[in-house]
């Protein structure tokens, strides 16, 4: 309720945005992410970087009257408490510091659809940088499943299989050593960019190979499905981890905030066994199919500058 409206902190906190911007064009690994965000968001305004244009424009009475504005209501906001507490002994705290906040008793903000979309069609685009050599590749899959928790268990699970597969494929070709990790991401509830991004590393002259061994892996998963033995490692997997969440306050707190936010109903976050049990191979065969559609993924690449250009597939 009380904004610091220090002009001289205003002043510095440009002056170091300014510098931020000014060193951003030297790092490889940053023009690489910028540019992966770009593509997958097909170009939107969102995805646009902080150029020194903005800094100069920014007005700290326009910051301060939007800031005031956003929290003016309390009604829009929900409050989370997660941890090892009584409940009549924060009650009065809660009264005195969030009982007090002001509020016109009605919510008065909604999410927005601001129409992300992910590119249409199959998009390659290299980016040239740096001096080291070494390259890293990021393939995104279009996947925008809904916030039923079974289609986000299976999804889940298929970059899980699609991940150890690539992992063991690592460990028996010494030869092309990389890293490799594969995981959804999704911001719900905005839908229309979900995606599935797979992540490697290699020396660049292999980057072409192991971008086919990764759309090969995918097409074989999606043609045979997945062995019996990876169905259940990816099973053993969630178990493990769901069984170690659950004595975690920040795993709570993260769940109830994202129900929340769904309107689901928190009673998903203790059926989650179920829906692990009920993933077969026959099921995540589907999965594959749906989610890792091979007429629609983006393939962004991160050469040295030195290197001649590969071409990439």
């Amino acid at each position: 309720m009380a904004p610091n409206e220090d002009a001289e902190a205003f002043a510095l906190l440009k002056r170091q945005l300014e510098a931020s911007i000014a060193n951003r064009g030297q790092s490889p690994g940053q023009v690489f992410a910028e540019k992966v965000e770009e593509v997958n968001s097909s170009g939107h305004y969102t995805s646009q970087p902080l150029t020194a244009e903005v800094v100069t424009r920014l007005d700290q009475s326009k910051m301060l009257s939007f800031y005031r504005e956003r929290f003016a209501n309390a009604a829009d906001f929900t409050m989370f408490m997660v941890g090892a507490f009584k409940v009549d002994d924060v009650v009065p705290l809660l009264a005195r510091y969030v009982g007090s906040l002001p509020s016109v008793g009605a919510r008065q903000s909604a999410h927005k659809d601001i129409a992300m979309q992910f590119p249409a069609s199959i998009q390659k685009v290299q980016v040239q940088k740096g001096r080291e050599p070494k390259s890293q590749t990021v393939i995104s899959f279009f996947a925008d499943p809904s916030s039923e928790p079974m289609e986000q268990e299976k999804v889940l699970a298929a970059t899980t299989i699609l991940d150890t597969a690539l992992r063991d494929e690592r460990r028996e070709d010494i030869g092309q050593a990389y890293t490799v990790s594969a995981g959804l991401s999704q911001a719900l509830p905005q839908r229309g960019t979900g995606h599935v991004q797979v992540t490697f590393g290699a020396a660049p002259e292999n980057m072409e190979g192991m971008t086919d061994r990764v759309l090969q892996a995918v097409k074989r998963l999606q043609e045979q499905g997945p062995s019996a033995d990876l169905t259940s490692r990816a099973r053993e997997s969630a178990k493990r981890t769901y069984e170690e969440s659950l004595k975690l306050n920040n795993y709570w707190l993260r769940r109830l905030q994202t129900i929340h936010l769904l309107a689901r109903d928190p009673g998903e976050i203790l059926t989650r066994p179920s829906r692990i049990e009920a993933l077969t191979p026959a099921v995540l065969q589907d999965t594959f199919k749906q989610y890792f559609p091979l007429n629609r993924y983006t393939v962004v690449t991160l050469v040295p500058e030195s290197a001649a250009t590969p071409s990439v597939p």
